[in-house]
């Protein structure tokens, strides 16, 4: 099958053909018909330490076309999207209810921590090739445990469903589940690119009175209009957002996450969804912290469980109150994926979805 390998940190990814095991016990293989390039999904060599070399890719969308043994909760034919925080159902966490932080979730790096790894099902004549994200959705089919996958209803467009694997519940759970934006809020989101414009639109959703979207980008900040900002503004002028009830930080670096701190009101929240690198460290003074009792949250995955809630995520775009299109740049095969990379890393593009099986 082809699929995008990325064979040293950083390296551009050279689309070739390479083997995929079949599932096995309580696994499940799925054809790939779209798939979104994350901006976490090109720091993870660098940033985070994933081995290479790796197919990467976790946000995506297709078919099951094979279920290994003992797999009764999903069936051939049916389309899925692809969970990349596959909940055990057994951990603390999943238990009481967060099972986007699950304990036990694996990943590629695990033999790198300690712990015991999945085997990856890729390789290269004989050479394993690591699966990024323990999904890579970087190729035509991908081999996953059965709850590594949720239910999609047909009729919803696979480049839609693909955005619902990451950018749609990171950026709109933000907002309605880790922020708790209630209605007549005032909301600021910093960084629009297609997490900070699904938290722009999770904010719409829960009633916020104000939405005001941060981007050094013209078209971004245009972009936040159309789904529902009431204004927006460049990075320079968050000195002049004051009082608000709200800010979501898509962006997480320590200058965005102070700009947050000293935007909200006494009693506000800041709510960090950006992924930060490790290295990087906020101050807060701590004075501060007590006297103005402010919240300074982190949001992964938006809380959401992907299996309680992508069908309302998937109610709201029916309605057309997650107008998901609009994020959607065009869609191309993937032996483009690095002209992909370079325009949504430039700016030029916000989300062109691949096509691994055009």
């Amino acid at each position: 099958m082809r699929a995008a390998v990325m064979w040293g940190a950083g390296k551009p990814f050279e689309v070739r053909e390479i083997e995929i095991a079949d599932p096995g016990p309580g696994e499940v293989a799925v054809d790939l018909h779209s798939c979104g390039v994350c901006a976490s999904d090109l720091s993870l060599t660098t940033a985070f330490g994933q081995p290479t070399p790796v197919v990467l890719g976790h946000e995506g969308a297709g078919v099951v076309a094979a279920v290994g043994a003992g797999v009764t909760s999903i069936g051939v034919g049916e389309h899925v999207v692809l969970v990349w925080v596959p909940p055990c159902g057994r951990c603390a966490p999943c238990r009481r209810g967060d099972d986007y932080l699950c304990a036990n979730r694996r990943s590629s790096a695990d033999a790198r921590a300690g712990k015991a790894a999945r085997p990856s099902p890729l390789s290269v004549g004989g050479t394993a090739i690591h699966q990024g994200m323990a999904t890579s959705t970087f190729a035509e089919r991908t081999v996953v445990p059965a709850n590594a996958v949720v239910r999609i209803d047909d009729d919803v467009p696979f480049p839609v469903a693909a955005m619902m694997g990451c950018a749609v519940p990171t950026g709109v759970g933000a907002a309605l589940r880790s922020a708790r934006v209630r209605p007549g809020d005032d909301v600021a989101v910093i960084g629009c690119g297609a997490v900070g414009l699904n938290a722009v639109m999770g904010a719409v959703v829960a009633g916020a009175a104000r939405v005001a979207a941060v981007d050094p980008l013209p078209e971004r900040r245009a972009l936040a209009e159309t789904v529902g900002a009431t204004e927006s503004a460049p990075p320079e002028h968050l000195a002049h957002l004051r009082e608000l009830d709200i800010v979501i930080d898509a962006v997480g670096a320590p200058a965005t996450v102070a700009g947050a701190w000293k935007a909200v009101r006494r009693g506000g929240t800041v709510t960090v969804v950006g992924a930060g690198r490790p290295d990087q460290v906020v101050e807060l003074n701590a004075y501060e912290l007590f006297h103005d009792d402010k919240r300074l949250t982190g949001s992964f995955h938006g809380g959401i469980s992907m299996h309680r809630d992508l069908p309302i995520l998937v109610g709201l775009w029916r309605t057309g109150r997650l107008p998901i299109e609009h994020l959607i740049d065009s869609t191309a095969d993937l032996s483009r994926i690095n002209e992909v990379v370079t325009a949504q890393q430039s700016g030029a593009a916000l989300r062109i979805l691949l096509s691994p099986r055009s």
